[in-house]
C-alpha cells in the first residue's frame, strides 16, 4: 500500500528556457518594472530583475511575445501571480532572480493590444524600456 501524499504525486511542471521581455508591477500601482524571463512554465515563471521584492508580493506581469513568420501583430502575455522564492546572485550589479506563481493568465493579440481596450488593468498601451507609469 502506498503512503505517498497527494504533494508527492504531483509532477514538476514542464520548464521552458525563453528569454522574453517581462513587465510587472504589484496590483493598483502606476509604475511598471522591467525584467527577463529565464524559464516559463504554466505554473511560474523565473525571471531576471533589478528590483527586489519581498516574498508573497502579488504581481501583474506583461510577457512580450515576438511575432511569428505567419502573424505580423505579435502578442502579450498577461497573468497574475505572486513571489513565492528570491535568488539573490553572487555577483554585486547581477539581477536578482524572482519566481512567481501564475494564478491567472490569458494571452492577448498584437491588433487587442493596439485598439481595444482589453487588458487587466484598464491600460492597453505596452510598458516603456525601464520603469514607466500609466
Amino acid at each position: 500500500m502506498s503512503t505517498k501524499t497527494c504533494l508527492q504525486n504531483v509532477e514538476r511542471a514542464r520548464r521552458f528556457a525563453l528569454h522574453l521581455p517581462v513587465y510587472f508591477r504589484q496590483p493598483q500601482t502606476p509604475t511598471w518594472l522591467e525584467g527577463m524571463t529565464e524559464n516559463i512554465s504554466y505554473t511560474g515563471v523565473l525571471l531576471r530583475s533589478s528590483y527586489p521584492l519581498a516574498l508573497k508580493t502579488a504581481l501583474e506581469m506583461r510577457l512580450q511575445l515576438q511575432p511569428g513568420a505567419k502573424d505580423t501583430r505579435g502578442a502579450e502575455i498577461r497573468c497574475k501571480g505572486a513571489v513565492v522564492r528570491l535568488e539573490p546572485r553572487d555577483l554585486p550589479g547581477t539581477p536578482i532572480a524572482l519566481a512567481v506563481a501564475i494564478r491567472d493568465y490569458r494571452i492577448v493579440r498584437g491588433d487587442v493590444l493596439r485598439g481595444s481596450p482589453a487588458g487587466m488593468s484598464g491600460k492597453t498601451d505596452p510598458p516603456k524600456t525601464g520603469p514607466c507609469t500609466d
